[in-house]
Protein backbone atom coordinates (compact mmCIF):
# COMPACT_ATOMS: atom_id res chain seq x y z
CA UNK A 1 0.00 0.00 0.00
CA UNK A 2 1.67 3.34 -0.47
CA UNK A 3 1.29 6.31 1.50
CA UNK A 4 3.35 9.73 2.02
CA UNK A 5 2.84 10.23 5.76
CA UNK A 6 2.94 8.52 9.07
CA UNK A 7 -0.37 8.56 11.16
CA UNK A 8 -0.30 8.66 15.09
CA UNK A 9 -0.81 5.18 16.15
CA UNK A 10 -2.50 3.60 19.03
CA UNK A 11 -0.01 2.24 20.86
CA UNK A 12 3.79 3.95 20.83
CA UNK A 13 5.99 2.43 18.89
CA UNK A 14 8.59 0.33 20.52
CA UNK A 15 11.25 -0.51 17.90
CA UNK A 16 11.61 0.79 14.10
CA UNK A 17 14.08 -0.17 11.28
CA UNK A 18 15.04 -1.38 8.09
CA UNK A 19 15.05 -5.27 7.95
CA UNK A 20 15.46 -7.79 5.09
CA UNK A 21 12.39 -9.43 4.49
CA UNK A 22 11.98 -12.83 2.74
CA UNK A 23 9.47 -13.11 0.61
CA UNK A 24 6.17 -15.67 1.02
CA UNK A 25 7.58 -17.89 -1.51
CA UNK A 26 10.66 -18.41 -0.23
CA UNK A 27 12.61 -16.65 -2.49
CA UNK A 28 16.91 -16.24 -1.59
CA UNK A 29 15.97 -12.07 -2.88
CA UNK A 30 14.84 -10.60 0.36
CA UNK A 31 12.79 -6.97 0.08
CA UNK A 32 14.24 -4.15 1.97
CA UNK A 33 11.38 -3.22 4.34
CA UNK A 34 10.41 -0.69 6.98
CA UNK A 35 9.76 -2.59 9.92
CA UNK A 36 7.37 -0.89 12.94
CA UNK A 37 6.65 -2.65 16.42
CA UNK A 38 3.69 -1.66 19.14
CA UNK A 39 2.34 -3.26 21.71
CA UNK A 40 -0.71 -4.24 19.56
CA UNK A 41 1.03 -5.19 15.88
CA UNK A 42 3.88 -5.54 14.35
CA UNK A 43 4.15 -4.25 11.09
CA UNK A 44 6.17 -3.84 7.72
CA UNK A 45 6.37 -0.80 5.08
CA UNK A 46 7.74 -0.06 1.67
CA UNK A 47 9.01 3.59 3.10
CA UNK A 48 9.12 4.82 6.58
CA UNK A 49 7.31 7.99 5.62
CA UNK A 50 4.30 5.49 4.43
CA UNK A 51 1.15 5.76 6.21
CA UNK A 52 -0.27 2.19 5.61
CA UNK A 53 1.58 -1.27 5.89
CA UNK A 54 2.02 -4.21 3.31
CA UNK A 55 1.43 -6.19 6.15
CA UNK A 56 1.12 -6.47 9.66
CA UNK A 57 0.97 -9.50 12.77
CA UNK A 58 -0.35 -9.39 15.69
CA UNK A 59 1.69 -9.71 18.68
CA UNK A 60 -0.92 -11.78 20.11
CA UNK A 61 -0.31 -14.11 17.92
CA UNK A 62 3.25 -14.78 17.99
CA UNK A 63 4.04 -18.11 19.21
CA UNK A 64 7.62 -17.54 18.86
CA UNK A 65 10.65 -15.78 17.85
CA UNK A 66 14.40 -17.59 16.99
CA UNK A 67 17.41 -16.75 15.33
CA UNK A 68 17.93 -18.83 12.25
CA UNK A 69 21.41 -18.11 10.64
CA UNK A 70 23.71 -14.84 10.59
CA UNK A 71 21.72 -11.98 10.64
CA UNK A 72 18.44 -13.55 10.61
CA UNK A 73 15.15 -14.49 12.95
CA UNK A 74 12.09 -16.01 12.04
CA UNK A 75 8.94 -15.08 13.72
CA UNK A 76 6.26 -17.55 14.03
CA UNK A 77 2.91 -17.32 14.67
CA UNK A 78 0.07 -20.26 14.76
CA UNK A 79 -0.21 -20.89 10.91
CA UNK A 80 2.32 -18.97 9.00
CA UNK A 81 6.22 -17.80 9.52
CA UNK A 82 7.76 -14.80 8.49
CA UNK A 83 11.91 -14.55 8.53
CA UNK A 84 13.27 -11.15 8.41
CA UNK A 85 17.31 -10.43 7.70
CA UNK A 86 18.94 -7.49 9.77
CA UNK A 87 21.89 -6.01 9.20
CA UNK A 88 23.86 -7.11 11.97
CA UNK A 89 23.77 -10.05 14.60
CA UNK A 90 23.96 -7.20 17.02
CA UNK A 91 20.58 -5.97 15.53
CA UNK A 92 18.82 -9.51 14.92
CA UNK A 93 19.16 -10.54 18.45
CA UNK A 94 17.81 -7.07 19.78
CA UNK A 95 14.77 -7.58 17.39
CA UNK A 96 14.77 -10.99 18.81
CA UNK A 97 14.53 -9.91 22.77
CA UNK A 98 12.14 -7.41 22.14
CA UNK A 99 9.95 -9.42 20.31
CA UNK A 100 10.37 -12.22 23.17
CA UNK A 101 9.67 -9.65 25.37
CA UNK A 102 6.29 -7.92 23.82
CA UNK A 103 4.70 -11.84 23.08
CA UNK A 104 5.56 -12.69 26.51
CA UNK A 105 3.85 -9.15 28.00
CA UNK A 106 0.91 -10.19 25.90
CA UNK A 107 0.48 -13.91 27.18
CA UNK A 108 0.94 -13.10 30.42
CA UNK A 109 -2.15 -10.28 30.19
CA UNK A 110 -4.32 -12.43 28.47
CA UNK A 111 -3.55 -15.50 31.10
CA UNK A 112 -4.44 -12.50 33.61
CA UNK A 113 -7.66 -11.67 32.23
CA UNK A 114 -9.35 -15.61 32.05
CA UNK A 115 -11.91 -16.91 31.56
CA UNK A 116 -12.97 -14.16 29.69
CA UNK A 117 -9.85 -13.76 27.21
CA UNK A 118 -10.07 -13.21 23.67
CA UNK A 119 -10.69 -15.95 21.30
CA UNK A 120 -7.45 -17.77 20.08
CA UNK A 121 -7.55 -16.66 16.08
CA UNK A 122 -6.13 -13.25 15.57
CA UNK A 123 -8.92 -11.37 15.63
CA UNK A 124 -8.10 -8.40 18.17
CA UNK A 125 -10.87 -6.37 17.65
CA UNK A 126 -15.16 -6.58 17.98
CA UNK A 127 -16.19 -6.67 14.41
CA UNK A 128 -18.95 -3.68 13.20
CA UNK A 129 -19.16 -5.00 9.82
CA UNK A 130 -16.62 -7.41 7.45
CA UNK A 131 -17.34 -8.87 4.41
CA UNK A 132 -15.28 -8.51 0.93
CA UNK A 133 -14.81 -5.65 -1.55
CA UNK A 134 -13.37 -4.16 -4.53
CA UNK A 135 -10.29 -2.28 -4.20
CA UNK A 136 -8.78 -0.15 -7.01
CA UNK A 137 -5.61 -1.54 -7.01
CA UNK A 138 -5.99 -4.83 -6.57
CA UNK A 139 -6.74 -7.88 -8.69
CA UNK A 140 -8.48 -9.80 -6.26
CA UNK A 141 -11.81 -9.18 -4.17
CA UNK A 142 -10.09 -8.41 -0.34
CA UNK A 143 -11.80 -8.77 2.71
CA UNK A 144 -12.68 -6.03 4.17
CA UNK A 145 -13.43 -5.28 8.23
CA UNK A 146 -14.85 -2.62 10.33
CA UNK A 147 -14.17 -2.57 13.90
CA UNK A 148 -14.20 0.44 16.49
CA UNK A 149 -12.74 3.71 14.52
CA UNK A 150 -10.46 1.31 11.95
CA UNK A 151 -11.18 -0.32 9.20
CA UNK A 152 -8.92 -3.25 7.81
CA UNK A 153 -8.04 -4.27 4.68
CA UNK A 154 -7.19 -8.88 4.31
CA UNK A 155 -6.12 -10.68 1.66
CA UNK A 156 -8.90 -13.14 2.18
CA UNK A 157 -11.10 -14.29 4.73
CA UNK A 158 -8.64 -16.73 6.08
CA UNK A 159 -6.02 -14.09 6.75
CA UNK A 160 -9.07 -12.44 8.62
CA UNK A 161 -9.70 -15.25 10.57
CA UNK A 162 -5.84 -15.42 11.50
CA UNK A 163 -5.63 -11.73 12.67
CA UNK A 164 -2.75 -11.46 9.51
CA UNK A 165 -3.36 -8.46 7.30
CA UNK A 166 -2.51 -5.76 4.74
CA UNK A 167 -2.62 -2.56 6.62
CA UNK A 168 -5.73 -0.84 8.82
CA UNK A 169 -6.88 3.07 8.75
CA UNK A 170 -7.42 5.03 11.18
CA UNK A 171 -10.58 6.67 10.73
CA UNK A 172 -10.41 9.74 12.69
CA UNK A 173 -9.15 11.14 9.41
CA UNK A 174 -11.46 9.43 7.07
CA UNK A 175 -14.39 10.54 5.11
CA UNK A 176 -16.43 8.36 3.09
CA UNK A 177 -18.16 9.50 -0.47
CA UNK A 178 -20.98 7.41 -2.27
CA UNK A 179 -19.24 7.84 -6.02
CA UNK A 180 -21.93 5.52 -7.72
CA UNK A 181 -24.31 3.10 -7.47
CA UNK A 182 -21.80 0.21 -6.33
CA UNK A 183 -18.85 2.24 -5.60
CA UNK A 184 -17.92 4.48 -2.66
CA UNK A 185 -14.51 6.71 -1.51
CA UNK A 186 -12.35 6.51 1.74
CA UNK A 187 -10.41 8.92 1.48
CA UNK A 188 -7.61 9.90 4.04
CA UNK A 189 -4.83 12.77 3.78
CA UNK A 190 -2.58 10.14 2.74
CA UNK A 191 -4.07 8.09 0.00
CA UNK A 192 -7.92 7.63 -1.51
CA UNK A 193 -9.49 3.59 -0.87
CA UNK A 194 -11.94 3.39 -3.86
CA UNK A 195 -14.31 0.13 -2.98
CA UNK A 196 -16.81 -1.07 -4.58
CA UNK A 197 -19.52 -3.38 -3.99
CA UNK A 198 -21.62 -6.40 -4.84
CA UNK A 199 -24.85 -4.13 -5.18
CA UNK A 200 -26.22 -0.88 -4.09
CA UNK A 201 -27.72 -1.73 -0.88
CA UNK A 202 -24.43 -3.72 0.56
CA UNK A 203 -22.43 -0.18 -0.65
CA UNK A 204 -25.03 1.62 1.54
CA UNK A 205 -24.55 -1.04 4.51
CA UNK A 206 -20.80 -0.26 4.17
CA UNK A 207 -20.87 3.36 3.68
CA UNK A 208 -23.19 3.67 7.19
CA UNK A 209 -20.85 1.17 8.97
CA UNK A 210 -17.47 3.87 7.93
CA UNK A 211 -19.27 6.76 8.67
CA UNK A 212 -20.52 4.85 12.32
CA UNK A 213 -16.62 4.21 12.64
CA UNK A 214 -15.32 7.79 11.89
CA UNK A 215 -18.14 9.15 14.37
CA UNK A 216 -16.67 6.40 17.25
CA UNK A 217 -13.08 7.87 16.20
CA UNK A 218 -14.25 11.73 16.33
CA UNK A 219 -16.02 11.40 19.71
CA UNK A 220 -14.51 12.49 22.58
CA UNK A 221 -11.75 10.33 24.27
CA UNK A 222 -10.16 11.53 27.10
CA UNK A 223 -12.41 9.63 29.48
CA UNK A 224 -11.85 6.86 27.77
CA UNK A 225 -8.09 7.52 27.74
CA UNK A 226 -8.18 8.41 31.61
CA UNK A 227 -10.35 5.23 32.22
CA UNK A 228 -8.12 2.88 30.11
CA UNK A 229 -4.98 3.42 31.99
CA UNK A 230 -5.77 1.19 34.37
CA UNK A 231 -4.75 -2.42 32.67
CA UNK A 232 -7.78 -4.39 33.60
CA UNK A 233 -10.16 -1.43 31.90
CA UNK A 234 -8.30 -1.91 28.49
CA UNK A 235 -10.57 -5.15 28.42
CA UNK A 236 -13.98 -5.73 28.32
CA UNK A 237 -15.29 -6.64 31.94
CA UNK A 238 -17.37 -9.48 30.32
CA UNK A 239 -15.76 -11.10 27.01
CA UNK A 240 -12.23 -9.63 27.14
CA UNK A 241 -12.46 -7.52 23.71
CA UNK A 242 -9.92 -5.04 23.24
CA UNK A 243 -10.80 -1.16 23.64
CA UNK A 244 -14.09 -1.18 25.42
CA UNK A 245 -15.72 2.00 24.80
CA UNK A 246 -19.29 1.09 26.84
CA UNK A 247 -19.26 1.29 30.66
CA UNK A 248 -21.76 0.23 33.13
CA UNK A 249 -22.35 2.91 35.30
CA UNK A 250 -23.53 1.52 38.01
CA UNK A 251 -21.90 -1.50 38.13
CA UNK A 252 -18.75 -0.12 37.44
CA UNK A 253 -17.42 -2.61 34.44
CA UNK A 254 -16.20 -1.48 31.20
CA UNK A 255 -17.39 -3.18 28.75
CA UNK A 256 -17.40 -3.57 24.62
CA UNK A 257 -20.16 -2.82 22.19
CA UNK A 258 -21.65 -6.12 22.05
CA UNK A 259 -21.43 -6.68 25.43
CA UNK A 260 -23.25 -2.72 25.80
CA UNK A 261 -26.03 -3.90 23.64
CA UNK A 262 -26.84 -7.15 25.53
CA UNK A 263 -26.71 -4.88 28.53
CA UNK A 264 -29.50 -2.53 27.45
CA UNK A 265 -31.53 -5.94 27.56
CA UNK A 266 -31.59 -6.40 31.19
CA UNK A 267 -32.81 -2.92 31.74
CA UNK A 268 -31.85 0.07 33.60
CA UNK A 269 -32.69 -1.77 37.10
CA UNK A 270 -29.80 -4.03 36.21
CA UNK A 271 -27.31 -1.87 34.30
CA UNK A 272 -27.06 1.44 33.43
CA UNK A 273 -25.00 2.03 30.35
CA UNK A 274 -23.39 4.88 28.94
CA UNK A 275 -20.65 5.47 26.37
CA UNK A 276 -17.07 6.25 27.24
CA UNK A 277 -17.01 9.28 24.46
CA UNK A 278 -20.06 10.39 23.19
CA UNK A 279 -22.35 10.46 26.57
CA UNK A 280 -19.97 13.43 28.07
CA UNK A 281 -22.24 15.28 30.54
CA UNK A 282 -22.28 11.88 32.63
CA UNK A 283 -18.45 11.55 33.46
CA UNK A 284 -18.08 13.53 36.69
CA UNK A 285 -14.71 13.70 38.00
CA UNK A 286 -15.83 11.40 40.82
CA UNK A 287 -17.18 8.93 38.63
CA UNK A 288 -13.81 8.98 36.35
CA UNK A 289 -12.02 7.91 39.45
CA UNK A 290 -14.61 5.64 40.72
CA UNK A 291 -14.04 3.70 37.92
CA UNK A 292 -10.00 4.09 38.85
CA UNK A 293 -10.62 2.89 41.80
CA UNK A 294 -12.75 -0.15 40.96
CA UNK A 295 -13.38 -0.53 37.63
CA UNK A 296 -13.09 -4.33 36.17
CA UNK A 297 -10.76 -6.11 38.50
CA UNK A 298 -12.03 -4.88 41.49
CA UNK A 299 -15.76 -5.55 39.69
CA UNK A 300 -14.98 -9.09 38.88
CA UNK A 301 -13.47 -10.25 41.41
CA UNK A 302 -17.32 -9.98 43.34
CA UNK A 303 -19.40 -10.83 39.57
CA UNK A 304 -17.06 -13.37 37.81
CA UNK A 305 -15.48 -14.90 40.95
CA UNK A 306 -17.07 -18.10 40.04
CA UNK A 307 -17.41 -19.05 36.33
CA UNK A 308 -17.03 -22.18 34.99
CA UNK A 309 -14.83 -22.19 31.83
CA UNK A 310 -17.66 -23.92 30.08
CA UNK A 311 -19.98 -20.70 30.32
CA UNK A 312 -17.15 -18.14 29.90
CA UNK A 313 -17.78 -15.82 26.84
CA UNK A 314 -14.70 -14.20 24.39
CA UNK A 315 -14.61 -11.60 21.97
CA UNK A 316 -16.55 -13.72 18.96
CA UNK A 317 -18.93 -15.10 21.14
CA UNK A 318 -22.70 -14.90 19.55
CA UNK A 319 -25.24 -12.78 20.75
CA UNK A 320 -27.22 -15.58 22.71
CA UNK A 321 -24.38 -16.81 24.13
CA UNK A 322 -23.47 -13.21 25.48
CA UNK A 323 -27.17 -12.54 26.57
CA UNK A 324 -27.20 -15.87 28.92
CA UNK A 325 -23.88 -15.17 30.28
CA UNK A 326 -25.48 -11.55 31.35
CA UNK A 327 -28.16 -12.73 32.78
CA UNK A 328 -26.55 -14.90 34.58
CA UNK A 329 -23.58 -13.09 36.19
CA UNK A 330 -25.72 -9.45 36.84
CA UNK A 331 -29.67 -10.45 37.23
CA UNK A 332 -28.80 -14.01 38.52
CA UNK A 333 -25.35 -13.47 40.80
CA UNK A 334 -24.60 -17.07 39.69
CA UNK A 335 -21.09 -16.32 39.78
CA UNK A 336 -20.63 -14.01 42.65
CA UNK A 337 -18.46 -14.03 45.64
CA UNK A 338 -20.75 -13.91 48.59
CA UNK A 339 -19.97 -11.62 51.14
CA UNK A 340 -18.40 -13.33 54.13
CA UNK A 341 -21.26 -12.18 56.60
CA UNK A 342 -24.39 -13.42 54.69
CA UNK A 343 -26.15 -14.75 56.84
CA UNK A 344 -24.22 -14.72 60.39
CA UNK A 345 -26.27 -12.10 62.12
CA UNK A 346 -23.46 -12.27 65.10
CA UNK A 347 -21.14 -11.46 63.03
CA UNK A 348 -22.65 -8.30 61.03
CA UNK A 349 -23.77 -7.08 64.54
CA UNK A 350 -19.86 -6.76 65.40
CA UNK A 351 -19.40 -4.39 62.61
CA UNK A 352 -22.52 -2.76 63.52
CA UNK A 353 -20.91 -0.13 65.63
CA UNK A 354 -17.61 1.12 63.88
CA UNK A 355 -15.84 4.12 65.73
CA UNK A 356 -16.88 7.36 65.87
CA UNK A 357 -13.65 8.67 63.52
CA UNK A 358 -14.16 12.03 65.33
CA UNK A 359 -16.72 13.10 62.77
CA UNK A 360 -19.80 12.76 65.84
CA UNK A 361 -21.31 9.82 63.37
CA UNK A 362 -21.73 6.85 65.37
CA UNK A 363 -23.94 3.70 63.44
CA UNK A 364 -26.52 2.35 65.70
CA UNK A 365 -28.55 -1.12 65.01
CA UNK A 366 -32.13 0.28 66.58
CA UNK A 367 -33.93 0.28 62.94
CA UNK A 368 -31.53 -1.38 60.95
CA UNK A 369 -32.98 -4.94 60.48
CA UNK A 370 -31.42 -5.90 57.37
CA UNK A 371 -28.40 -8.94 57.05
CA UNK A 372 -26.02 -6.09 55.50
CA UNK A 373 -27.36 -2.83 56.12
CA UNK A 374 -25.23 -2.43 59.36
CA UNK A 375 -22.21 -3.50 57.85
CA UNK A 376 -22.88 -0.96 54.33
CA UNK A 377 -23.65 1.90 56.82
CA UNK A 378 -20.25 1.05 58.37
CA UNK A 379 -18.20 0.62 55.03
CA UNK A 380 -19.41 3.88 53.28
CA UNK A 381 -17.95 5.93 55.91
CA UNK A 382 -14.11 4.19 54.75
CA UNK A 383 -12.85 4.26 51.46
CA UNK A 384 -13.12 0.19 51.03
CA UNK A 385 -15.32 0.46 47.41
CA UNK A 386 -15.00 -3.19 47.19
CA UNK A 387 -16.81 -4.08 50.73
CA UNK A 388 -19.46 -1.69 49.71
CA UNK A 389 -20.19 -3.31 46.19
CA UNK A 390 -20.21 -6.70 47.86
CA UNK A 391 -22.54 -5.81 50.40
CA UNK A 392 -24.63 -3.64 47.93
CA UNK A 393 -25.07 -6.68 45.56
CA UNK A 394 -25.62 -9.36 48.52
CA UNK A 395 -28.29 -7.87 49.59
CA UNK A 396 -27.49 -4.62 51.87
CA UNK A 397 -29.96 -1.66 51.31
CA UNK A 398 -29.04 1.27 50.03
CA UNK A 399 -31.56 3.36 51.39
CA UNK A 400 -31.58 1.96 54.56
CA UNK A 401 -32.31 3.54 57.90
CA UNK A 402 -29.21 3.94 59.91
CA UNK A 403 -31.12 5.11 63.45
CA UNK A 404 -29.09 8.80 63.49
CA UNK A 405 -31.29 11.39 62.43
CA UNK A 406 -28.63 13.38 61.77
CA UNK A 407 -27.49 10.86 58.95
CA UNK A 408 -30.34 8.52 58.05
CA UNK A 409 -28.91 6.94 55.45
CA UNK A 410 -25.54 5.53 54.10
CA UNK A 411 -25.31 8.35 51.50
CA UNK A 412 -25.77 10.94 54.32
CA UNK A 413 -23.45 8.78 55.99
CA UNK A 414 -20.50 8.81 53.14
CA UNK A 415 -21.27 12.71 53.00
CA UNK A 416 -20.60 12.90 56.42
CA UNK A 417 -17.52 10.94 56.26
CA UNK A 418 -16.16 13.17 53.35
CA UNK A 419 -16.20 9.74 51.04
CA UNK A 420 -16.83 11.34 47.79
CA UNK A 421 -16.38 8.22 46.19
CA UNK A 422 -18.94 6.37 48.23
CA UNK A 423 -21.18 9.28 47.30
CA UNK A 424 -20.66 8.54 43.49
CA UNK A 425 -21.88 4.40 43.92
CA UNK A 426 -24.60 4.96 46.42
CA UNK A 427 -25.62 7.28 43.72
CA UNK A 428 -25.78 5.65 40.86
CA UNK A 429 -27.19 2.52 42.50
CA UNK A 430 -29.95 4.32 44.40
CA UNK A 431 -32.91 2.92 41.56
CA UNK A 432 -31.31 -0.21 41.01
CA UNK A 433 -33.61 -3.17 40.52
CA UNK A 434 -31.38 -6.47 41.03
CA UNK A 435 -34.92 -8.62 41.78
CA UNK A 436 -34.71 -11.70 44.21
CA UNK A 437 -33.08 -14.04 42.69
CA UNK A 438 -30.17 -12.41 43.38
CA UNK A 439 -30.67 -11.87 47.04
CA UNK A 440 -30.65 -15.96 47.85
CA UNK A 441 -28.04 -17.51 49.42
CA UNK A 442 -26.05 -20.23 48.04
CA UNK A 443 -27.83 -23.23 47.88
CA UNK A 444 -24.30 -24.62 50.08
CA UNK A 445 -25.48 -22.33 53.10
CA UNK A 446 -28.49 -23.65 53.48
CA UNK A 447 -30.12 -20.35 54.44
CA UNK A 448 -33.09 -18.74 54.12
CA UNK A 449 -33.22 -15.37 52.53
CA UNK A 450 -33.27 -12.74 55.11
CA UNK A 451 -36.18 -10.45 55.58
CA UNK A 452 -35.00 -7.03 54.76
CA UNK A 453 -35.57 -3.89 57.60
CA UNK A 454 -36.26 -0.99 55.32
CA UNK A 455 -39.43 -0.01 54.41
CA UNK A 456 -38.38 0.03 50.88
CA UNK A 457 -36.25 -3.12 49.26
CA UNK A 458 -32.60 -2.92 48.71
CA UNK A 459 -33.43 -1.70 45.28
CA UNK A 460 -36.84 -0.33 44.54
CA UNK A 461 -36.91 2.81 42.47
Amino acid sequence: MDGTATTAPLSPTVKAGWLDKNPPQGSYIYQKRWVKLDADYLRYFDSEKDAYSKRFIPVSSISRVASVGDQKFEVVTNNRNFVFRAESDADRNEWIRTLQQMAEERKSKALERMPMSPSADGATEPVDKCGFLELRGFKHKLFVAVAGDRVFLYKNAEDYRLGIGITYIEMNVGNVKEVDRRGFDLTTPYRIFSFSADSEQEKEEWVEAMRQSIAEALSNSEVAERIWGVESNRFCADCGSPHPEWASINLCVVICKRCAGEHRGLGPGVTKVRSLKMDRKVWTEELIQLFQQVGNAVANEFWAANVPPSEAIGPSSPSGDRRRFLVAKYREGKYRRYHPLFGNQEELDRVSDPPDRGLGVVVRPARVAGWGDLALCAAVTTGDLAETLALLFCGAAVTCDTGDPRCPTPLALAQRSGQRLQMEFLLHNRTSGMGWPLLSPPPSMGLKPPELGCPQGVFEA
